[in-house]
C-alpha cells in the first residue's frame, strides 16, 4: 500500500500541512477497509448508538513506521521556520499543477531529482477531470523522497 505525501500551505495559520493519502492497491495486507456495524457508548449518561460505517485499520510495517517517524520530524522543523524561510520552502514541497491542462504537471520539488518523478501521483477526486480543485499531487513516501526532504532543508538545520 502506497502511503502518499501532500504538502500544503494554510495561508492562515502560515503553516504547512502534512497530509496521507492511503491508497490500497491490495499489494499488502496491513491495510483493512471493512463496513462494521458499531455501537458507541457515550458517557457520562450510558446511551448506545449503532451505526454502519466503514472502518480502516491499519499496522504499519517497521520501514513504514521509521518513514512516517523522519518525515513527521522534518515537518516539524518546517514548520518551526520563520515565515519567510516556510515561503522559500514552498516551491519545494508543494507539487502545482498546470490549470491549463490537468494531464500536463510541473512536478517542482521533483525537478532536479530524477529517481522521483515515477513516485508522483495525481489524485482525482469525484470524478471531475474538468474542475481543478478536485486534483491533488502526492509523493510515494519512500526512502528516495526522505533523501529529498534532507536535501532541501540542510540549509535550515544546523549540525
Amino acid at each position: 500500500m502506497p502511503i502518499l505525501v501532500q504538502w500544503k500551505w494554510v495561508e492562515r495559520t502560515k503553516s504547512f500541512l502534512v497530509i496521507f493519502h492511503f491508497y490500497d492497491d491490495y499489494s499488502k495486507r496491513n491495510l483493512r477497509l471493512k463496513k462494521k456495524k458499531l455501537t458507541v457508548l457515550s458517557a457520562p449518561e450510558p446511551s448506545a448508538h449503532e451505526f454502519e460505517t466503514e472502518v480502516m485499520t491499519w499496522a504499519p510495517s517497521h520501514p513504514e513506521t521509521g518513514l512516517l517517524s523522519e518525515l513527521l520530524s522534518y515537518a516539524n522543523i518546517v514548520n518551526g521556520l520563520k515565515e519567510s524561510e516556510k515561503r522559500e520552502l514552498r516551491m519545494g514541497l508543494e507539487i502545482a499543477v498546470d490549470t491549463d491542462d490537468y494531464v500536463n504537471l510541473y512536478w517542482y520539488p521533483l525537478r532536479d531529482v530524477l529517481s522521483l518523478r515515477d513516485k508522483a501521483v495525481l489524485l482525482e477526486y469525484d470524478g471531475r477531470k474538468t474542475e481543478m480543485k478536485n486534483l491533488i499531487c502526492c509523493v510515494e513516501l519512500c526512502p528516495e523522497y526522505i533523501d529529498h526532504l534532507k536535501r532541501i532543508l540542510k540549509p535550515y538545520i544546523s549540525n
